[in-house]
């Protein structure tokens, strides 16, 4: 039986590690992370102790080998989505900007935008909602590519690029600097930054801030949403301090969400609202004029999703994926609507997307189902919810589904994918595109930020994956959404930013 060991050890792990990548399990990052270990140790021990009168050194051999091991690698992070472990060898030391602090930018009249350049002023969108305006530029990037307007070197974080005018403002970490950095869209110079000395650094997640900033232009100021919570509101000129709160603080929350806060400020009215953190106030929403605190709502804590303004049942409202549910609020004075229990205690990043007038569609992944939800008018000027169907697919982890019509477009852990929406059900399944983003532009086109770093151009077709262009923009993992101003496409990491400039049709 002893003898036998390695085999039966071999076939219990190895087609349990089979079974999760084949079936592509949100866990099966494990059988690299814990069963390949697991299966080395207990093979090493097997070999160690088999034979009398030489298992004290064979153990010495196992102890040295792991020892060495451990003295040569470190963990690195996740190299992708599926937390797969990255290794680096331990003398190897991550190349670090320099820090900036606050660089005032110039209080200077309007400055044109360059040709083609159209506002983009937060995350996914002018209305946050991932759908962007049908492309005035060319699809066929093979016959007309895309001009590399400029590419720099930008620190940690995950934050997108938001752009007014020709002003593209991101977040980035710089050593012991939190920093909002605004670049000059025609030629990627810095124009200011504002630097806050706080740090934020997860194992898993990695470095630096993860949300994008939010512009208004009209009233010159842009509003920041830090890693550890902490809001800024700058002047969008100079990047002057105007006023800054500690949401975590004032949300009451026990601490901070376990991956940082990643969800971008929204502006409804004379307010600018944010998510909580881990436990205490879902909602907090200041006075953009002088930073105080306007409202309070929700108790279940905050999520990785940003608030969303919709227009459901025919009325306006605040719609939040909270820890444990997903509510609607008055913008107004932030009263409670309608809540939907959505429990699970894996993160929630997908934003909530509209489909119908009264129905819109929450995602996840981790085993935590999906729903179509419709609202509908109840009594004592109240909402109703409903979950018309609940799905484990798409999984989309990380990023948003894409709708057009009747089906859905997202990342399946990892794979593209197409979802009826009249059933739930998943069609096609293909296109490796990883755990990054994407967002839809007019009618039948989705633009996808591949985590790879590539980015590619995809025609909505209910039946197969119809990928039309590509596009070599970068070269290491990406977690950060694309923005898409105009025909001017800002792509970053955790390394470098790049601006193209598509042709014009």
């Amino acid at each position: 039986m002893i003898s036998k060991f390695p085999f039966f050890l071999t076939l219990i792990l190895g087609g349990f590690s089979a079974w999760l990548w084949l079936n592509d399990h949100v866990m099966r990052a494990l059988s690299v992370m814990i069963l390949l270990p697991l299966w080395l140790l207990l093979m090493g021990l097997w070999w160690a102790l088999r034979l009398k009168g030489k298992r004290l050194s064979r153990l010495a051999v196992v102890i040295v080998c792991i020892a060495v091991f451990f003295g040569l690698f470190r963990y690195d992070g996740s190299a992708d989505g599926s937390a797969f472990p990255s290794l680096a060898w331990r003398w190897q030391k991550k190349t670090s900007l320099p820090e900036l602090h606050n660089i005032a930018g110039q209080a200077e009249a309007p400055t044109a935008s360059p040709v083609g350049v159209a506002d983009m002023p937060r995350f996914l969108g002018v209305k946050g909602d991932g759908v962007l305006k049908e492309p005035n530029w060319q699809t066929n990037w093979k016959t007309h590519a895309p001009r590399e307007v400029w590419r720099i070197e930008v620190g940690d974080g995950w934050s997108g690029f938001a752009v007014a005018g020709h002003r593209a403002i991101t977040q980035e970490q710089r050593g012991e600097e939190e920093c909002v950095t605004c670049y000059d869209i025609a030629t990627g110079k810095l124009l200011w930054s504002h630097a806050d000395q706080t740090r934020f650094d997860e194992a898993m997640g990695g470095i630096g801030p993860r949300a994008t900033p939010t512009i208004d232009a009209a009233k010159g100021v842009v509003f920041t949403l830090g890693a550890k919570g902490l809001l800024n509101c700058l002047d969008l000129s100079t990047g002057a301090m105007r006023w800054k709160r500690e949401t975590l603080k004032e949300a009451a929350a026990t601490s901070n969400l376990q991956w940082g806060q990643s969800s971008s400020p929204l502006l409804a009215g004379e307010v600018v609202i944010c998510s909580g953190g881990e436990g205490g106030t879902s909602l907090l929403a200041y006075r953009q004029d002088s930073g105080e605190i306007a409202w309070k709502a929700g108790e279940n804590g905050g999520s990785y999703s940003s608030p969303v303004l919709m227009t459901l049942a025919g009325r306006e409202q605040i719609v939040s994926v909270n820890n444990g549910s997903v509510t609607g609020h008055d913008p107004a004075k932030g009263s409670l609507l309608w809540s939907f229990d959505w429990p699970g205690a894996f993160p929630k990043v997908g934003q909530p997307v509209q489909v119908t007038p009264d129905r819109f569609l929450v995602t996840s992944s981790y085993g935590v189902k999906g729903h179509l939800i419709e609202i509908k008018a109840a009594a004592e000027d109240k909402l109703s919810t409903t979950s018309i169907w609940s799905s484990s697919h798409p999984r989309t982890k990380f990023s948003s589904a894409s709708v057009f019509g009747t089906h859905a477009y997202a990342s399946d852990e990892g794979t593209f994918c197409c979802v009826d929406l009249t059933t739930g059900e998943r069609g096609w399944r293909e296109g490796r595109y990883g755990f990054g983003q994407h967002v839809r532009v007019g009618e039948q086109w989705m633009l996808v930020q591949a985590e790879k770093g590539f980015v590619a151009l995809v025609k909505a077709n209910p039946e197969q994956l119809e990928e039309v262009s590509r596009l070599e923009a970068l070269n290491s993992k990406t977690w950060n959404p694309p923005t898409l101003a105009g025909r001017w496409l800002l792509v970053r990491n955790d390394r470098e930013a790049v601006c193209y400039e598509i042709p014009a049709k």
